[in-house]
């Protein structure tokens, strides 16, 4: 079979079965088993497979017809500029959640040594993006998944930031006060902010990825309460908090940070439209 053989083969199976994208995922994976780009992949399409390639082909499309996300079956998902690896039962980071990169750098600009920290950081996305774009800050961050920090320490490493983005194992906030660690000028979070109930509408490829990730509780506001609830021992008067929510979310997100003090609250809008970071400062 050729290449182009191939990727028509691919884009059939994957159409089949409903794929929103089915050329793009196609070309996506035969490029992985040749390891090459979609641009050599599609110049030189009529080279012939070897047998192992076309077996690792197919069982990466069988994959991908169970609507495994792309980002699994590459193990690797381009966030900000950066390549980070990724492995299932870690959330995939998504494009939206670069305008909380965006804010928390337009934040640390003008800081001269900043410290930062990110609860829920999961593959350290937002974590190492900051950092590889700004030389003065320090990171310090928790998840309570073994398999985040797992990856989190891999993308730390890749990108050897090793002295400037320190992980810690645990819920929230708890590694912090157990080091005694805080004085914070930002805190970011992508936290779980999908309602339970809401959990089994999602897209196929989503359900794929770790509930401990999406489930917000009932109202899907449970981690910003405990997160903003606890941020005062933590952040310094004068600091900022940052956030990903859901796009119906920012009036009650906004809320809670009023009940606790926070004040210049901003939301910002994604590349659809929607709210999606809320951003405010602490006062004494």
């Amino acid at each position: 079979m050729t290449v182009r053989e191939a990727l028509m083969f691919g884009r059939k199976r994957l159409l089949e079965v409903g794929i929103v994208n089915p050329t793009l995922d196609t070309e996506l994976i035969l490029g992985h088993v040749l390891k090459t780009d979609r641009l050599k992949l599609l110049v030189n399409d009529e080279i012939n497979l070897t047998d192992h390639q076309l077996l690792c082909y197919e069982n990466l499309l069988a994959q991908r017809c169970r609507f495994i996300p792309i980002a699994y079956i590459l193990g690797r998902k381009e966030f900000y500029g950066l390549n980070f690896y990724i492995k299932p039962q870690v959330l995939i980071p998504r494009p939206e959640t670069e305008f909380v990169v965006e804010e928390t750098l337009k934040v640390i600009a003008p800081i001269k040594n900043p410290i930062m920290a990110e609860l829920c950081c999961g593959s350290g996305a937002i974590s190492v993006a900051v950092a590889v774009n700004n030389s003065k800050v320090k990171v310090y961050a928790s998840d309570v998944s073994d398999v985040a920090c797992e990856v989190s320490r891999k993308n730390i490493k890749n990108h050897q930031l090793e002295d400037r983005v320190l992980l810690f194992l645990g819920d929230l906030w708890s590694p912090f006060k157990e080091r005694n660690i805080g004085n914070f000028d930002v805190v970011v979070s992508n936290p779980p902010y999908i309602p339970t109930g809401q959990l089994r509408l999602l897209p196929d490829d989503v359900k794929s990825e770790p509930q401990i990730a999406l489930n917000g509780g009932n109202d899907g506001l449970e981690f910003y309460r405990r997160i903003i609830f606890k941020t005062p021992k933590f952040l310094k008067p004068g600091g900022t908090i940052i956030f990903e929510i859901g796009w119906n979310q920012a009036d009650d997100v906004k809320d809670l940070l009023r009940k606790m003090r926070f004040r210049n609250i901003k939301v910002i809008k994604d590349y659809a439209g929607f709210d999606r970071v809320v951003s405010a400062v602490m006062y004494t």
